[in-house]
């Protein structure tokens, strides 16, 4: 059986989609990530209201996340 820990453990190093609280979407490479759901991304993106803002490495807190996807 595939917990979805072991979903994001899999996930690593690959592209990932974000959706958070606050309404924006995000995209990076997957790097790490904790038992809170913390996500430490690479060629992370914000797509927020059609505006898209490159953030580079970005950390991400868990609990503004709502849904993790692989890309």
């Amino acid at each position: 059986m595939t917990r979805p820990l072991d979903v994001l453990d899999k996930a690593k190093e690959k592209r990932v989609i974000l959706k958070l609280k606050n309404g924006a979407e995000i995209t990076g490479v997957l790097q790490a990530f904790d038992l809170h759901l913390n996500l430490w991304l690479e060629e992370a993106e914000s797509t927020k209201d059609d505006k898209k803002i490159k953030l580079g490495t970005a950390l991400i807190r868990g609990d503004t996340i709502i849904y993790i996807s692989p890309a």
